[in-house]
């Protein structure tokens, strides 16, 4: 073997090495997303953990085009032409350990192939409701909701924000022997037993649309759809809803009120709307002070004014210590706002109604919105003040 064979096969061992140990260590701490980012120099490999990034390595440029080829053969993409935004799945085993999943995705930018490596909850034991962050009463109104036959019951939030671990929560609560539970999904994240799941796949004609229309013919007693994106979807899943199936399904907004403007603004007329919405949460997930370096501490006049709390109240935050990598907050919990649909929520719908209408009838008839609860949670102790307003502001 020549000397350049030889260092051909220690670069591909090195390589090797180099990716399994990134994925390891970050599947051990808990990482939700792996980041591995170009730069002038070679790559930086960043961790999110508990919704932030944090720097881990850095990589000589020698090694971005053997690492970014690695990834790209695991993850099953095309190795060759020119850089072009990809999407893969990878699994991963390591240290005897059962089988890890990952949503690959890379991306071209100035300095190269961005590559962003999603860790996937393929097994998840799923808990009560109580577990996801809903309080009692609300735990309560959202079992009641989806023993209902049929209907439409939506989850919204922004990207990370847990809304897939409600959904499956609820999935779970409803599979049985007796029903048949199908879902839409952009990718498959987590396995179900006795659900059909179906990854949505464009290239080939299978949109969220075309694929709940299809569902309605296979017998479906719940259907879970990823996300409402487009009218279509919309118009298919409130149809589907009244026509005897209890529909669960994302869409983007900042609130729960939002939702229902959301899916006037698509076209769904509010006769239909009324009929088929049943319920809808929204969601934020809450960074957790660190219990070892909590301190008490009093806010700016300025920010206690902006989060609506009352002059003069203490609160509690995290200065960071080791226990936390001194980042001052360990572990997220959820925090949510219920809206049930009523009869005056269904009228007030007719008459072209803002967000802050909706909202106002709502919290008039006992809703607590996400500040409310955050509010709270910062009066515990649990999240500081600063936290409030990044989640509700």
């Amino acid at each position: 073997m020549t000397d350049q064979n030889q260092q051909n096969v220690q670069t591909n061992r090195d390589v090797i090495n180099m990716v399994n140990r990134i994925i390891a260590t970050a599947v051990n701490e808990n990482v939700s997303d792996i980041h591995i980012e170009p730069n002038q120099k070679g790559l930086v490999v960043r961790f999110r953990v508990d919704g932030l990034l944090k720097i881990v390595a850095e990589i000589p440029a020698a090694m971005v085009h053997p690492l970014t080829a690695r990834i790209k053969i695991l993850s099953q993409m095309d190795t060759t032409g020119l850089p072009r935004p990809q999407e893969g799945n990878m699994k991963f085993a390591f240290e005897g350990q059962k089988q890890v999943d990952l949503r690959v995705s890379i991306f071209p930018t100035s300095y190269g192939e961005c590559i962003v490596m999603r860790i996937l909850e393929s097994v998840k034991e799923f808990g009560d409701y109580q577990k996801l962050g809903l309080t009692k009463e609300q735990s309560e109104l959202l079992g009641e909701t989806i023993k209902k036959p049929y209907g439409l019951v939506l989850v919204t939030g922004p990207t990370g924000s847990g809304k897939s671990t409600t959904l499956f929560t609820l999935l779970d609560r409803l599979n049985d022997v007796g029903r048949s539970l199908v879902t839409l999904e952009d990718p498959v994240e987590r396995k179900l037993d006795m659900v059909r799941q179906t990854q949505i796949d464009p290239d080939i004609g299978l949109t969220f649309a075309s694929g709940l229309r299809y569902l309605l013919r296979q017998d479906s007693d719940v259907i879970m759809v990823g996300e409402i994106r487009d009218p279509e979807t919309a118009q298919i899943a409130v149809q589907a809803s009244i026509t005897g199936q209890l529909v669960l399904a994302t869409i983007h907004t900042n609130n729960a009120a939002g939702s229902i403007i959301r899916l006037i603004n698509m076209g769904i007329e509010p006769f239909l709307l009324t009929s088929a919405l049943r319920l809808v949460t929204a969601q934020r997930l809450a960074r957790r002070n660190c219990p070892n370096c909590a301190e008490e501490y009093t806010p700016s006049p300025e920010l206690i004014a902006k989060a609506g709390a009352k002059p003069g109240e203490t609160f509690r935050r995290s200065r960071g210590c080791e226990k936390c990598n001194n980042k001052g907050v360990i572990g997220r919990f959820g925090i949510h706002e219920v809206l049930p649909i009523t009869e005056k929520i269904e009228a007030a719908a007719y008459d072209n109604p803002s967000d802050d209408h909706i909202m106002e009838i709502a919290r008039s008839e006992g809703m607590v919105t996400l500040h409310d609860v955050a509010m709270e949670k910062a009066r515990e102790g649990l999240i500081s003040l600063e936290e409030v307003l990044r989640l509700t502001e």
